[in-house]
């Protein structure tokens, strides 16, 4: 496979969408994911060092658009620079989610694996603390909520490699909760592939979940001897991902929509100011950036 294909990258924000952006685009003809889901290539070092042809061999080369949805690319700061190195005839698709949305998404999901005990407030005060005397990246990947809404400094690594005219960005609040046709319409567009989705068909999979027992989640997402074994015997990462997704699914249920409403009303009336003001200063710099408009998102009277 040569450097001349169509690759898209979604580049994240991570806990806006993308993984029902990575349904909706596999279901498509024209494009192929990479057979592991988010296979952190560009993010994760010792993934890197498995070259390129391993990268390649992910897709399906009779396809015509190559595109991976993997969040962490956003993120971690060499991701831009080595796209560039490799694939710089790329492009990129950016979901925006208000930034506090976002970090407490992110925290009920380092809950749900057992990877988070304070409360929300407690986690972001501790945040700084924590990502500095990190271990393994361990809370820099499940500790960092409000770092990731740092949105217009991780966009500012990807202009310096790449052209605006090589991006399209997206409110998460104008594409979910129900998937928008218009906003569908302009994906495709930017890719160049025909919208022929039956959106009918395609799953939600934007509900929040609750786990029923913390020992099967914790023989999932926790290190274990058992785990070990486990994946010693299975050699196959992706039979890996779908025994991890099968028990995963098994061992949780719907988070009742009403009680996050009313938790997340309580959390937000909670916040100390400066994290209202922070969020506020974000959508700021990423409205400017991007032009898109975030009126929305502005928290009134702080």
């Amino acid at each position: 496979m040569q450097k001349n294909y169509n690759f898209i990258f979604v580049l994240g924000a991570q806990k806006s969408g993308t993984t029902t952006i990575h349904e909706l685009l596999s279901a498509h003809s024209d494009i192929s994911l990479p057979s592991i889901k988010e296979t952190h290539f560009f993010s994760d070092d010792k993934v890197y060092d498995k070259g390129l042809d391993w990268y390649f061999a992910q897709f399906d080369e009779t396809k015509n658009i190559f595109c991976e949805v993997d969040p962490s690319y956003l993120f971690y700061k060499k991701a831009s620079f080595r796209i560039k190195e490799n694939l710089d005839n790329s492009k990129f698709i950016v979901i925006f989610r208000k930034p506090l949305d976002r970090a407490f998404s992110h925290y009920l999901m380092s809950c749900y694996r057992g990877y988070e005990t304070l409360s929300f407030i407690e986690a972001i005060e501790k945040e700084n603390e924590r990502l500095t005397s990190d271990i393994n990246l361990f809370s820099f990947i499940n500790h960092s909520y409000i770092s990731r809404g740092n949105y217009h400094k991780q966009l500012s690594l990807y202009f310096n490699q790449f052209d605006k005219s090589n991006f399209l960005f997206i409110n998460f609040d104008n594409l979910f909760p129900s998937y928008n046709d218009g906003m569908i319409n302009s994906i495709c567009k930017f890719i160049g592939i025909n919208n022929n989705f039956n959106l009918e068909k395609m799953p939600n999979l934007n509900k929040k979940r609750i786990v029923k027992s913390d020992f099967i989640r914790d023989m999932i997402y926790k290190e274990s001897i058992a785990k070990k074994i486990a994946g010693s015997i299975i050699s196959s990462d992706k039979l890996k991902l779908k025994i991890k997704k099968f028990i995963d699914n098994f061992n949780s249920t719907n988070y009742d929509p009403n009680i996050y409403k009313s938790e997340y009303e309580r959390i937000m009336n909670e916040l100390p100011e400066k994290y209202l003001k922070w969020s506020n200063e974000q959508s700021e710099l990423l409205e400017k950036s991007t032009g898109l408009d975030l009126r929305d998102w502005r928290y009134e009277n702080v």
